[in-house]
């Protein structure tokens, strides 16, 4: 009788952590199609340049923008935020959609990608 306690509580035991391991890897911060944009440039990129530049700013149908590309691209912030404002070259221009403090969020967050 004492064994099968111990088996019982074995399994129990195997349960629990197997289920424990899975919760843990369900649950990691920026994982699956529910993470939201952390920053107010993170939200306006993702409304305005995702369908272009994709959602992690690694291009598409509009250039890379990650892993440094729009910073060699523009070394200022003061450029990127001109080019973004006016458009140019299949680039749409946002000075009538977005205001310059959401333009310079946005510029921002790209430089961070």
């Amino acid at each position: 009788m004492f064994r099968r306690i111990v088996n019982v509580l074995e399994v129990l035991a195997l349960v629990g952590a197997a289920v424990f391991v899975v919760l843990l890897f369900a649950n990691e911060p920026g994982s699956g199609s529910s993470a939201t944009p952390s920053s107010p440039g993170a939200t306006l990129f993702s409304e305005n340049c995702a369908r272009c530049h994709g959602s992690d700013g690694s291009g598409g149908i509009g250039p890379q923008l990650s892993d440094g590309q729009v910073v060699k691209a523009f070394s200022t912030l003061d450029g990127e935020v001109r080019f973004v404002t006016r458009g140019r070259d299949g680039m749409p221009a946002f000075g009538d959609t977005l205001s310059p403090t959401e333009i310079r969020q946005v510029v921002g967050y790209t430089r961070t990608l």
